[in-house]
């Protein structure tokens, strides 16, 4: 290691120590106290019947999905069980139902404190209880901001806390919560093409622009840009609704190293705040609460009604599509650390030439997708990479290779054809799914730095034994015996002198590799099993941490993240209570592990129920709830 490197490690890994030290001191400004079912600080009924009134007769009632499939329950209907057992693996039926998430681990309050079906096989329930676990136990579909404004005055006059959700997309669980009133923003699905967008209160030249709903989710999004002749900075899963946590968190996807962060996107944004007043907030009106949001949050700020984003032409998309197989007869560890680091090697180059890099990394098999804007860069810019790779044919077989620019003739087709459908081919919507990551910064990516390169690849290959040990022995209810990292570059490499100009995660703007460390499970999971894989899913990243990476994407990061604050937010954690202080001073939008979140939210007591035999977890959550303000007993019981 040389004396440059060495003192850039040791200045990084100590500034990002005084960060954490720093973000975990900062307590929330406000503990908000909210009614809970079952107890006098629950609204009447006569309470209740006023809100139904104020939002025109949508006040409904919620019970588990699956609930009509479980023999024991009430509300168990035959053929309403036909239609919850004919779509339980559908996403899109999935996200349009309000009681269900994509993932029902999030629905639990505890183990097997919720009410769902076999992935793998759904069927009757005929030998257990539905219980409701974290779904709120009343809902509306709103139909615009004066129906959201109404909700908010009258949630923070009788105290109940809000739970949004417009997909149920969401990995730390946040679209739900028990003795909460659900805001479903699903039905906001409208979406325009501006060609001469000013944002309200300014005098800029105008920009062409999309304006989307809450609810417009990815795929519609996608098919609208492309009858309009336009592309725009979206993700990749098209299950996502943009206006939700997407962008909120950040939001990444194919176009991101060549133009940005969905959040530095985004021109102006719709939302509803704690004192119920209607905003429209961009650079020239609240704009420090528009800085917050895009990047600070999702669920902390308000709830949003729209957004509108910058267009920009129609282009089209290049791509190499390769799959590449470890040779059996050599060491998988040896041959799996050395390809990380070939595509370590040349990530850098990649995503500073505008190329997202989609890597997932199978012990003994490798699936490397490249995508890229054609007129940024040419395909000759992975000629040393095959050739590399063609000198290792004694170790590797390239079982296909798929390369072409343009292989896409916009970025609607390369999302509609190939990207949105991986992505989908490796989610398991209707399983319980559980994710940690950690992002890289460039500079320890540096080619001329193979020793760094080569530590990096040796943790994630550790990391994804971490997970695999359990899955190797087949244990109930575990959907796979092999779990695999995914390795993805995608990252704001252009904007990456402009991470002030956003509330998003600093590190994302530093990253050049995002690694996401999961797996996924079902009914019939044993407690040990289901608590062992979790911790080892959270556990899994823990070889990167020690190399001192600290930094997380938070809509794709772990659920029992110690230092949330600083993996999540970095060094803005701070500026951006500042900002939620003065648009939200009694923290009524406090949520999970977001910006002033505090232990005694209904999510963090079901997730503290989560895992209470967990010695592991107990100790992440009663360090958590030690810093912020749990009671002695709280802290005794975890």
């Amino acid at each position: 290691m040389s004396k440059k490197y060495a003192f850039f490690r040791t200045l990084a890994l100590s500034t990002s120590l005084v960060n954490a030290k720093a973000a975990l001191l900062e307590p929330p400004y406000a503990i908000p106290t909210f009614a809970s079912t079952g107890t006098a600080s629950w609204p009447a009924e006569l309470e209740w019947q006023s809100l139904n009134v104020s939002v025109g007769g949508k006040l409904q009632t919620l019970r588990p999905w699956a609930a009509v499939c479980y023999t024991s329950d009430p509300s168990y209907d035959a053929e309403k069980c036909q239609a919850v057992l004919s779509n339980y693996n559908n996403d899109f039926t999935r996200e349009s139902v309000p009681s269900a998430l994509l993932w029902p681990n999030w629905e639990a309050c505890g183990f097997n404190g919720g009410c769902s079906l076999n992935h793998s096989n759904p069927q009757l329930v005929n030998d257990a209880i539905c219980h409701q676990g974290t779904t709120p136990p009343y809902s509306v579909a709103i139909s615009g901001a004066e129906e959201a404004s109404a909700i908010v005055k009258w949630a923070t006059a009788n105290k109940v806390k809000l739970t949004i959700k417009n997909t149920g997309h969401d990995y730390l669980g946040r679209s739900s919560g028990p003795s909460t009133l659900q805001v479903n923003t699903h039905g906001l699905d409208d979406i325009s093409f501006i060609p001469n967008f000013v944002p309200q209160g300014s005098s800029a030249p105008p920009v062409p622009a999309m304006k989307f709903g809450a609810g417009a989710q990815l795929y519609n999004i996608y098919s609208f840009a492309g009858k309009n002749k336009v592309s725009a900075v979206l993700g990749a899963c098209t299950t996502v609704g943009a206006a939700g946590g997407w962008f909120q968190g950040g939001g990444h996807g194919v176009l991101t190293p060549a133009y940005g962060l969905g959040a530095d996107r985004i021109l102006e944004v719709e939302l509803v705040t704690a004192d119920g007043q209607i905003r429209t907030v961009n650079q020239y009106q609240d704009a420090d609460l528009f800085w917050a949001i895009r990047g600070g949050g999702p669920g902390s700020w308000g709830i949003v009604i729209s957004a509108t984003v910058e267009t920009l032409p129609e282009m089209p998309i290049s791509a190499s599509l390769l799959v590449v197989e470890a040779n059996p007869a050599q060491d998988p560890k040896a041959l799996g650390i050395d390809f990380i680091s070939l595509v370590g090697k040349y990530q850098n180059e990649w995503i500073n030439a505008g190329i997202t890099t989609s890597f997932v990394f199978f012990q003994n098999k490798y699936i490397l997708s490249l995508y890229w804007p054609t007129p940024s860069t040419p395909l000759s810019i992975l000629y040393p990479f095959f050739d590399d790779l063609k000198a290792s044919s004694g170790n590797y077989t390239v079982a296909s290779n798929n390369t072409a620019s343009p292989m896409f003739p916009t970025v609607t087709a390369a999302e509609q054809d190939n990207i949105g459908p991986f992505f989908d081919s490796t989610s398991f919507y209707g399983a319980s799914t559980q994710l940690a990551s950690r992002l890289i910064p460039q500079p320890y990516l540096d080619p001329s730095n193979t020793d760094s390169i080569t530590k990096i690849a040796e943790a994630i290959w550790e990391g994804l034994q971490t997970v695999n040990d359990v899955l190797k022995e087949n244990p109930a209810g575990a959907l796979s015996t092999e779990s695999a990292a995914f390795i993805l570059g995608d990252m704001p490499a252009v904007t990456r002198n402009k991470s002030m100009e956003t509330g998003a995660n600093p590190g994302l703007y530093e990253a050049s590799w995002h690694v996401t460390f999961a797996s996924a499970w079902t009914l019939g999971v044993s407690r040990d099993t289901d608590e062992t894989l979790i911790e080892a899913i959270h556990r899994a990243t823990d070889p990167l941490s020690a190399l001192g990476f600290a930094g997380s994407y938070q809509n794709e990061g772990s659920a029992w993240e110690e230092n949330w604050q600083e993996a999540f937010f970095g060094h803005k954690y701070s500026s951006l209570l500042k900002i939620k202080q003065r648009y939200d001073p009694d923290n009524f939008f406090t949520t999970y592990k977001g910006v002033g979140s505090v232990t005694e939210s209904p999510e963090f007591q079901c997730y503290k129920k989560n895992f209470v035999t967990n010695g592991g977890l107990k100790r992440v959550l009663g360090y958590v709830g030690s810093m912020f303000g749990g009671s002695s007993e709280e802290r005794a019981e975890l």
